[in-house]
């Protein structure tokens, strides 16, 4: 995760193959937010009240 701008994030993707268009998740089952919070030193619910209402959200329900 680099910089943030405003309510934007910047993420290095120099090292993936990725080209643009591609969707990107940042939370799953395979990436939980436990775990990002842990990262950068913060919880998870810190993280989920600041994503900006413009990001778009899907949710999934079992």
């Amino acid at each position: 995760v680099g910089n943030i701008s405003m309510d934007m994030c910047m993420i290095d993707v120099s090292a993936v193959d990725v080209k643009d268009g591609d969707e990107v998740t940042v939370f799953s089952d395979k990436h939980p937010i436990e775990e990002l919070a842990r990262q950068i030193g913060t919880i998870p619910y810190e993280i989920l009240t600041n994503v900006s209402q413009r990001v778009k959200r899907v949710y999934f329900y079992e």
